[in-house]
């Protein structure tokens, strides 16, 4: 089986001890493990974990995730939005860009 790598919002971290303790579960929660990466990205506000999700080799597959976009006003500003935060997270508004080997 073959998996990709993303990194998932976790709140604040403290230490790399908080990270073990909190991480796996996060990473759990969208169907994948804790790859032992994190950082902080704002301090004392907002640490990110790197995480490793798993797709099959072969067939088609699909993963529907909700991400954060920040304000959508309307139709219009979602098609200019949305196409690049989802293939900042390797999907297409629904269509996975991972193509079969």
């Amino acid at each position: 089986m073959e998996t990709f790598k993303i990194l998932l919002p976790a709140g604040p971290l403290w230490s790399d001890e908080d990270a073990k303790k909190k991480a796996p579960f996060i990473c759990a929660a969208h169907g994948g493990k804790f790859t032992g990466v994190w950082k902080t990205v704002l301090e004392s506000e907002m640490s990110v974990v790197e995480c490793e999700l798993p797709y099959p080799a072969n067939g088609p597959v699909k993963f529907t995730l909700d991400v954060p976009a920040g304000p959508i006003w309307n139709n219009d500003d979602a098609k200019l939005k949305c196409d690049a935060i989802c293939a900042s997270y390797g999907g297409d508004n629904g269509k996975l860009l991972f193509k079969d080997k």
